[in-house]
Order: structure tokens, then sequence, then C-alpha cells
């Protein structure tokens, strides 16, 4: 027992040093399994043909969206840090695209890799720390790649992101999960 508590200690800890480090990291810990379990919900994969995430972090998400996608499906998770995109490199499943970058070049992140369309956009990347033209960029791109129907999820900290969803996207669904720290709403945006 000690062995697994030392371990989960060791990542809560490593994931804290990063966000020491990293300005750009929104969050001291992890998602937690009632964060995840909303946004997956939220997500509604289970007849997605292509994902993208934003912001994948340590892998936390990226995992429960493999677990819960469809075996033909693709999950592009971006992510910019180098410790978080060394740690999400290490899952091994052959529906994963795993790539080192910046978000806001994610259209050419998708063209270059030849991939279509998007079914559903997740993001954990904590918005407020964009400009506000840099915001609206990046879900002007966002709404551009989803195919008709698709939905951007997003899990975020503030309220700040309900106008510019509502710039971009036909309806906006906003919840809240206590049950993580910090708490997070989660919006669900149509196209």
């Amino acid at each position: 027992m000690f062995k697994d508590t030392r371990a989960a200690d060791d990542k809560l800890f490593s994931y804290f040093r990063v966000f020491i480090d990293d300005k750009g990291v929104a969050s001291v810990t992890p998602s937690s399994k009632y964060l995840v379990g909303r946004v997956l919900k939220a997500m509604d994969v289970k007849r997605a043909s292509f994902i993208i995430e934003y912001g994948a972090a340590d892998g936390v998400v990226t995992r429960k969206i493999l677990e819960k996608m469809p075996a033909q499906c693709k999950l592009l998770a971006i992510e910019l840090n180098e410790k978080f995109y060394s740690d999400l490199n290490k899952i091994s499943d052959p529906r994963l695209i795993a790539h080192h970058g910046d978000v806001r070049g994610v259209v050419h992140i998708a063209e270059q890799r030849g991939l279509g369309p998007a079914d559903v956009i997740v993001s954990g990347i904590p918005f407020a720390f964009l400009s506000s033209s840099g915001r609206n960029d990046l879900l002007a791109d966002t709404a551009r790649l989803l195919k008709p129907g698709g939905r951007f999820v997003g899990y975020q900290v503030t309220t700040h992101l309900i106008h510019p969803l509502h710039a971009h996207f036909k309806k906006v669904k906003t919840e809240f999960e206590l049950r993580n720290i910090p708490p997070n709403f989660v919006f669900t945006a149509f196209k």
C-alpha cells in the first residue's frame, strides 16, 4: 500500500513542479475523476471518428478519451509543455497522435497530418491566459475545424468563455464541477 501512495504522491508533486516552472499551466493538480467524468459525458465520443484535445497535460483526460472512443477513432492531443508532452508520448495506443506544439497552430497541425474535420474538440488550456484576440482567434479556428453538429468542450476555472463562445457557436451549455482542485466550469458549445 505504501508504494501505491508514494507513486501517487510522486505524480502529484511532479505535476505541481510543472505548474511552478511553467506559467502556461493553470492547475496545481491533475483533473479529478469527477471533472474528467463530467468532461467525457459532455464530449459524447461514442460515434466520433476524430477528436482533438488542446492542452493534454500528462494525459489524465487523454487516457479516459481513449478508453471511451470507438476503435476506428483518432485522437490528436496537443501539448506545449515539454515535460507533459514527454508523459503523453508514453501512452501506447495507435489511435493517439501526440503533438508537441501550440494549439494556436491547430489548423496547420491538423492539415499537416492530413486530419479532417473533428467531431469533438476538448480543451483544458487556460483561455484566460490568452489575449482577447488570441481567445477569439482560437475559438474561430475551433469552430472551423468542427464538423457540422460537432461540439467543443472546454473546462475552465472562470466563466470568461461564455460570451466568446456565443459569438462562435449556436448553442452553449454550462455546468459546474465542484469536486476538483480548483473547481471548474464545463462549457459545451455546439456548431
